[in-house]
């Protein structure tokens, strides 16, 4: 019998969703400035998906090695591409899209209710408000890859759930409609408050489960557009206690994907309490996690 706990952080829930995602047969496609997506795909890995490989965008390697979650690790590797590890190099771009079963997790600064995302700036592409790192290869994986696109976001409102999106760097179901280039396209959006997906007809964005603890009317009210709304709105299956003593102990005992939800003093407060611990071990190389 499956055990279930109802202590858990909303890191944590977004995390154990994002792993539930991975399918054995996935490349896990680990981006920048992630450790929560990290984090997913490395509980996916010692968990139900062994057969999991990563890749990480960095350097362009492929690792099948699962290690624990860390910050100066990431930076110290950029140039070195992770080459202490049992790694391949090689692009995304050489291999067949339409096979290769690619998972990749992104973050948008602005989601519509087709999916379309926006990670280039708000307001006026000429004359912005505010720029966002841009689109990379956002724009390949939402339109071409037969695994689709997963998105999550741990803040959901309406700044990020919006009507119209400034600029499309992702593209989603445009109009309600499959991508003509012959990807999936979106799959799920997992945020604080609930896990969504997408309608058969029209592919629009539609309540999947809601979390424990959150209403129907918040999940409505944080989201500024017409969600659809299942006759029966079904609670998302808390994290087991298995998820839980595994991220938390073996794949991110540093806490590290907390400050993807954090912001402000707290985060700083975080990141400074990462970088002392991890100066301080013996071996800065990420724990193999058997």
């Amino acid at each position: 019998m499956t055990e279930y706990s109802n202590d858990f952080t909303v890191d944590e829930i977004l995390t154990v969703l994002m792993a539930r995602e991975v399918r054995n047969d996935d490349v896990m496609i680990v981006g920048v400035a992630t450790p929560m997506v990290w984090a997913a795909f490395t509980l996916a890995k010692v968990t139900h998906a062994p057969g999991a490989i990563y890749h990480y965008i960095m350097g362009n390697t492929f690792v099948n090695e699962p290690r624990q979650v860390s910050l100066l690790y990431l930076e110290m590797n950029t140039a070195r591409a992770y080459r202490f590890q049992n790694s391949g190099e090689c692009t995304l771009e050489s291999l067949p899209s339409e096979k290769l079963t690619t998972i990749e997790w992104f973050r948008p600064a602005q989601i519509d209710m087709y999916g379309n995302t926006n990670n280039i700036c708000i307001g006026d592409w000429n004359n912005p408000k505010l720029r966002f790192p841009g689109c990379a290869g956002i724009a390949d994986f939402s339109m071409f890859y037969s695994r689709g696109s997963f998105l999550y976001t741990p803040r959901h409102d309406t700044r990020t759930f919006v009507p119209k999106i400034d600029f499309i760097s992702g593209v989603g179901f445009p109009d309600g409609k499959s991508s003509i280039c012959g990807g999936s396209g979106p799959q799920c959006v997992v945020t604080n408050l609930a896990y969504l997906t997408f309608d058969d007809n029209p592919k629009r964005m539609k309540i999947g489960t809601i979390h424990p603890g959150i209403d129907l009317e918040t999940v409505k009210n944080s989201t500024g557009f017409e969600l659809i709304i299942p006759d029966d709105v079904k609670e998302t299956k808390l994290p087991t206690e298995k998820e839980l003593k595994i991220l938390r102990e073996k794949v991110d005992p540093l806490g590290i994907r907390k400050l993807e939800v954090l912001a402000g003093k707290e985060r700083e407060v975080l990141l400074n309490e990462i970088i002392k611990k991890e100066l301080a071990m013996e071996n800065r190389f990420p724990k193999l996690i058997i």
